[in-house]
């Protein structure tokens, strides 16, 4: 017996078809002319990571708060400081924004540097042209023009030019200044690349983990079933209300049973998982672990930084909190502290007083102390010299 096919027909007018495309990126033309460089990955699919990763989150968020999150300070580096520039400095930091204090204003350009790369600071003037305060630029929407002068930023159809701290660049000369920050890569010289690139597959892994575990939980931790005929045949009114079941009464629906009502003798019907193949929860378990430890590494953020205490202890956690300032938050503070010292000598023109931020518990605040005592008792420094290492202002 030959099968028909049946077919559907749609009966009157139907509204003609819409493209679904998504409109070409607004920066597609200034890549192609030459006046802005196009980045090396894709921002806005960086930036999303942030929000899709727990881990990754959580080191970015720990590196934030510990870079920038602490504060900082103005230290005297001359015997001739003068206590109104210091005043000035504190003036300036401590109103620079009238929605952000500073620290928070640095904490989300070093978020943006974090998750994808690059992070800028948007320097204003007064009428005057002295600098009267510093935000946040997203950084998504920013690119760098070719001649490295100056940077573009463009939202919907406005787009606003900036110049380059120091350098006039392209745009208007009122326009306001830029500070760049970002993470050296080898594959562009214009753009910083983050940390996570390198853990990619393992964010990707882990996605599709915890997908799998989702769709399994979905269906009251029931795995995917076979149904086995034995003599004979389902019919397909039985086969549709079996189907039926599963999608629709197992699915976030517990405790629920199937009865099946088979006709003949010697027919029987079976549910079977399907089982082969699937990981135990163990090895599930183990490969979630072995992504986020990829992720940890890459960022090098220790485990206690992110409240992962597995075989963890005082003496261990010190010493990986002490490698953690040392060799990751201290040279990125310091990379800080030269742009904003290089500002405040280019701009403010102060020379007798730098930034720094502040990055010492007590308990090194106490270990340096005595360092200093014992070098002093030696010979080997002299009072003004503990003065000068302690980021004091020289006495008179």
């Amino acid at each position: 017996m030959s099968s028909v096919l049946a077919k559907a027909h749609v009966l009157g007018e139907t509204a003609r078809g819409e493209t679904k495309q998504l409109p070409e990126s607004p920066w597609c033309g200034l890549y192609e002319d030459g006046t802005v460089v196009e980045p090396p990955y894709d921002l806005d699919a960086l930036a999303a990571l942030y929000g899709s990763n727990a881990t990754h989150k959580a080191c970015v968020d720990a590196k934030v708060a510990t870079v920038v999150g602490l504060g900082h300070r103005f230290v005297s580096v001359s015997a001739e400081s003068k206590d109104e520039e210091l005043a000035r400095l504190e003036e300036l930091f401590g109103s620079c924004n009238p929605e952000m204090t500073f620290t928070e204003v640095m904490r989300t350009v070093w978020a943006d540097v974090e998750t994808i790369g690059n992070g800028y600071l948007e320097i204003t003037r007064d009428a005057q042209r002295q600098i009267d305060g510093f935000y946040h630029v997203p950084g998504t929407t920013v690119r760098v023009t070719g001649d490295r002068g100056g940077y573009v930023q463009i939202r919907g159809a406005r787009r606003q030019w900036f110049r380059a701290f120091g350098s006039r660049g392209q745009g208007a000369e009122d326009a306001s200044e830029i500070l760049h920050f970002r993470k050296y890569t080898p594959e562009s010289s214009y753009y910083g690349v983050p940390d996570i690139i390198a853990a990619l597959p393992a964010i990707a892994g882990d996605k599709a983990a915890r997908e799998y575990n989702l769709d399994f939980f979905e269906h009251n931790a029931v795995p995917r079933m076979a149904i086995i005929v034995e003599g004979g045949q389902l019919s397909e009114a039985l086969l549709r209300q079996i189907q039926g079941f599963m999608e629709s009464e197992v699915r976030g629906h517990g405790h629920k049973t199937l009865v099946l009502d088979v006709p003949g003798d010697g027919v029987k019907v079976r549910l079977e998982p399907l089982t082969v193949g699937m990981a135990d929860d163990a090895a599930f378990l183990g490969y979630r672990k072995a992504n986020r430890d990829e992720i940890m590494m890459v960022h090098r953020v220790p485990p206690s930084k992110v409240t992962v205490i597995e075989n963890a202890n005082l003496a261990n956690s010190q010493d990986q909190d002490k490698t953690f300032r040392e060799q990751v938050i201290r040279p990125e503070q310091r990379a800080i502290e030269y742009q904003m010292n290089r500002l405040i000598r280019e701009a403010l023109g102060i020379r007798t007083w730098e930034f720094r931020f502040r990055e010492m518990d007590l308990g090194e605040e106490r270990e340096h102390a005595e360092i200093a005592r014992l070098y002093q008792e030696m010979g080997v420094w002299t009072p003004e010299e503990v003065r000068g290492h302690l980021g004091l202002k020289a006495s008179a």
